[in-house]
């Protein structure tokens, strides 16, 4: 017959076995746990320092990259102007040989055609329509306007400098003076033919695509009356609204003994086939 009662034997193998599984007091084990969580705050703590002094550091070597690679800039910076100022004077040389060699063109023709009286109303039609056209010089009495930069906006106020030279002003002195009567215009120097573009490109503006500076001189060669012309008309009209509206200073200045010189370069673009003999 099986006893119910337990035996005492196995009372102290199990009392043993919880004596050996929880050998740490419940304090001690607490206080245990706690410290491996604050080693954990303390490692990712210093995970994140490291972070940010690695970044801080990978920063700092960017700057000193960017602050090393400056003299090379600069260096570039002031080579490329360099190389512009060059290919700027070789294009002004360019065109003095290629005036020059316009007018010993003209000259050889001239002599050319210095026979017959036919030969030479052929040879002065020509050299009219030349210097009609802007391929020649021209010389004679008319006016200088000169167009000068009003003074700068304060530069708190922001917005576009409205004193400044535009090229739609040039435009506008251009067109008056042929509407008054000039027979050739040139504006620093440069001759306006019906192919000479007067354009902006950002602060600077264009005339024939070369880059002009201020002040801005336009010379005409024309009839005696074309400085009172020209003022009189809707050209002096709004440039004097300039003047009072932005300051823009305007000189019209009549000169007796003007040379224009011209533009070298007369391109073909349309012929017409004449009649047979």
């Amino acid at each position: 017959m099986t006893s119910s009662t337990s035996n005492p034997a196995d009372a102290s193998l199990s009392l043993l076995r919880r004596l050996v599984d929880d050998a740490m007091d419940p304090g001690y084990q607490e206080a245990t746990d706690r410290g491996d969580r604050r080693g954990a705050d303390w490692r990712q703590s210093v995970s994140f320092g490291i972070a940010i002094a690695v970044t801080a550091a990978l920063a700092v070597a960017a700057v000193l990259q960017v602050r090393a690679g400056a003299p090379d800039e600069g260096r570039t910076r002031a080579e490329l102007t360099e190389r512009v100022l060059d290919t700027a004077s070789s294009v002004e040389e360019i065109d003095t040989t290629l005036s020059g060699l316009n007018s010993e063109v003209s000259m050889l023709r001239q002599e050319a055609l210095d026979g017959s009286g036919p030969d030479r109303a052929l040879a002065d039609e020509v050299a009219d329509l030349e210097a009609e056209v802007g391929v020649t010089a021209v010389e004679g009495s008319g006016l200088e306007v000169v167009l000068a930069d009003g003074p700068p906006a304060p530069v708190d106020e922001g917005g576009p400098d409205l004193a400044r030279v535009l090229d739609t002003d040039i435009q506008l002195v251009v067109n008056g003076l042929f509407a008054a009567g000039a027979d050739a215009v040139a504006v620093n120097g440069q001759r306006m033919t019906a192919l000479s573009p007067i354009r902006s490109a950002g602060q600077a503006v264009l005339v024939g695509f070369r880059p002009l500076t201020p002040p801005y001189t336009v010379t005409a060669v024309g009839p005696g009356d074309l400085a009172g012309e020209f003022e009189s008309g809707q050209a002096g009209s709004e440039l004097k609204q300039l003047e009072v509206a932005y300051g823009i200073r305007v000189d019209v200045l009549p000169e007796e003994n003007l040379s224009i010189p011209g533009s070298g370069d007369l391109l073909l673009r349309y012929v017409t086939a004449g009649e047979g003999p």
